[in-house]
Formats: structure tokens, C-alpha cells, sequence
């Protein structure tokens, strides 16, 4: 359906020269043809990305943080000038540019984030670890030198940096390409909308909340914190191994074990490397029915882990967590580009503004040519 659009830079020499009577070099046609086919070709290329771009969420951890003083950086110029009987001389200025204080950390992932002050203090006292001073010195710095500080996990002895206690989960986004979720494939899911979702009780994503974001969800009960804190740790330490992001989905019994399929068609299979565990929570507080689901193509993780959920309806968190941390190992996450020869085109209203760029386009060079 986007044809149409590349057609329009051709239409316009064509045009230009035996419809309008210009006669000109031919770099002149060439270049209006390569301009117009230019601009749709990038219009063509943003669409077709943003239409396959999805976004997974991956578990990761505070490894370091960091302070640095404020300082002022010295940037030399030159200016030329000329005096009153017309000679240039030079004049070099030093221009003092001010860099106010700041906070950040890095992730052991190697991505690095704006922090404040409070969060510094969180971290040094959570750890219980010395600063380390850092210096950074040069000829482009007022005075020559700045100063700052930070805390680091590896300064941790003994292996308590692989103690949960000190554990800071971060959820990081991570872009990738799903050609599924506008395809017309057989692998795409019915398309459920936010007001039938909220009817039937499915859980949309959690914001990402400061730092991280919940991983046990539910509309029908409240999540004890302690099972949070410790769901959200396991991403880190357990399932980020295996490039999992594990999702914990809570529902009232009484809503059948089918919802489970709308809520995996409401989240489009989920992304890449989800594991979703739901579980149908009965009047008495244990586990009803229970479904897991997610795109890999080995499933004996998900239904071990729906079989062990079963044999255990009456499981403490703790005692879940321990036995998916030992079960999940030797899993793997679906290879999205196993589903790069699906076809995925563009909705009506993005090729009727592709063609409308260009014919826009093609009109003002050719105004501007005559």
C-alpha cells in the first residue's frame, strides 16, 4: 500500500518536464527524484519500526554510586578582531562554564542513571561500606582538580555482595523487534481493549515505578511486601541468569482458569523473555488452578512449575521462591528473529500520510523550479 508513494518522485519529473515545459540538467531531475523517493523511503522506515518495536524489561541491580562536586570548566576560544587601521590580531578568551553537583549510578548491566542525594545516602548506609574519594584532575578544570565519591559493591569481601539483603533491583527497558503483534500471522493474539480487560479482570503492565517495578500482580488481593521485595530480587539474582522476567498474576478463583488465556491474548503473548505464572486464588486462600505461559519453545518449565503450584496449594512464598529459583535453570527465552519472515504492513492512515508527504514535497520543488 505504500507503492503509491514511491511512485509520486517520478510522477513529478515526469510532470516537471512534459506536463510544465521545464527544461533542465539532468542532475536537476535526479535530484528531485532521490529527494522524494529519500523522503519516503525514511517516512516508510520510522513507521515499519515503530510498528515492530516492542519493549521487554530486564532485572538488574545497583552495583555502584557515585557523587561529584560541583566545578567549573574552563573552555578556551579564539577571536579574531581587527583594529583601526585594519590589521587581525588574535584575543584568546577562557569562557567558565559551572557544572552544578550531581548523583548517579550504574547498573551490572553497564547502564547508568541520574540519582539525587537521598539515594546516595540509602545505598552507603544500606551497605555499610567506606567511600572511596575520586580526584579527576586537568588544565581545562578551575583550579586544576574537582573531587567526589562513590560506593562500590565490589568492595564487599567474603561474598556478601551476593547476599539478597543488599540487593537494589533496578528494571531496566530494552528495546527489540516483534513482527507478531501487527501481523496478520497465526501466531497473533485476539486484541482485547483496556475496557473489556478492566471487565474481566486482566492485570495490565505495572508502571516502572523510581527504580523498579512490581513483579506480583493482582486487582483481587494485596501482595504482602515481604513476598514483593523478594519476587522483585528473585529477577535479579535468579531469572536474569536465564534471561527471564518473571510476572506472578494473582486472580480469584472463580474466574476460571480460562482467564488465564485472555489475559496471555490481552498482553499479545507477552514479550520475549516472560515467564508468567497465574494462579486462581480459592476462598481458602490456596491455590485453585494454576497456568503458566510464555514464548519459549521448550515449555517444561511452565508446566513443572503450574504441576508444582498444584501439588502445593497451600505454598509460603519463601518456599516457592526457593524451589523456582532451583527449577528454573536451563531455560531459554524465544529468539524473536525466528519470526523475521512474517510480513507486517502498514495501517491505512500511515500510507495515506506517506503519499501525502511526498505529493506535498514534490509540489514545493517543483514551484520552486519554475
Amino acid at each position: 500500500m505504500v507503492t503509491p508513494a514511491y511512485i509520486v518522485p517520478v510522477l513529478a519529473c515526469l510532470l516537471l518536464h512534459f506536463g510544465l515545459g521545464y527544461r533542465g540538467e539532468w542532475q536537476t531531475y535526479m535530484w528531485v527524484f532521490v529527494c522524494g523517493e529519500a523522503t519516503v523511503g525514511l517516512l516508510h522506515w520510522a513507521f515499519y519500526r515503530q510498528r515492530t518495536s516492542a519493549t521487554e524489561y530486564l532485572g538488574s541491580m545497583v552495583c555502584s554510586v557515585h557523587y561529584e562536586e560541583d566545578w567549573v570548566e574552563l573552555v578556551t576560544r579564539i577571536e579574531t578582531r581587527t583594529d583601526s587601521r585594519g590589521r587581525s590580531y588574535t584575543v584568546r578568551k577562557v569562557d567558565r562554564i559551572y557544572h552544578p553537583e550531581k548523583y548517579y549510578y550504574y547498573t551490572n548491566i553497564g547502564s547508568c542513571y541520574d540519582t539525587n542525594s537521598d539515594f546516595y545516602s540509602y545505598i552507603g548506609e544500606l551497605w555499610g561500606l567506606p567511600s572511596r574519594r575520586d580526584k579527576w584532575m586537568g588544565h581545562d578544570i578551575e583550579y586544576g582538580v574537582r573531587f567526589g565519591s562513590h560506593y562500590t559493591i565490589e568492595d564487599f569481601e567474603n561474598g556478601e555482595a551476593e547476599d539478597p539483603y543488599y540487593c537494589v533491583p533496578v528494571t531496566e527497558a530494552h528495546r527489540y523487534k516483534n513482527k507478531i503483534r501487527h501481523s496478520n500471522s497465526i501466531f497473533k493474539y485476539e486484541k482485547i481493549d483496556k475496557e473489556r480487560a478492566c471487565d474481566m479482570g486482566l492485570i495490565e503492565y505495572p508502571p516502572v515505578d523510581e527504580l523498579d517495578t512490581p513483579c506480583i500482580l493482582s486487582d483481587d488481593y494485596d501482595v504482602p511486601a515481604e513476598a514483593q521485595e523478594m519476587f522483585q530480587k528473585f529477577n535479579v539474582l535468579h531469572a536474569a541468569c536465564c534471561e527471564m522476567r518473571l510476572w506472578v498474576l494473582l486472580y480469584r478463583a472463580d474466574r476460571g482458569v480460562g482467564v488465564s488465556e485472555y489475559q496471555r491474548a490481552f498482553w499479545q503473548g507477552g514479550h520475549k523473555n516472560e515467564f508468567v505464572v497465574c494462579i486462581g486464588v480459592g476462598t481458602d486462600g490456596g491455590v485453585d488452578w494454576a497456568r503458566v505461559f510464555s514464548w519459549a519453545d521448550d515449555q517444561t518449565k511452565e508446566v513443572e512449575t503450574a504441576r508444582w503450584l498444584m501439588d502445593n496449594p497451600q505454598f509460603e512464598w519463601l518456599e516457592f521462591y526457593n524451589w523456582l529459583a532451583g527449577h528454573i535453570v536451563g531455560w531459554r527465552r524465544k529468539e524473536f528473529c525466528d519470526f523475521d519472515y512474517i510480513n507486517v504492513s502498514l495501517p491505512l492512515w500511515q500510507c495515506l500520510m506517506i503519499s501525502a508527504v511526498s505529493v506535498v514535497e514534490n509540489a514545493l520543488v517543483i514551484k520552486m523550479l519554475l
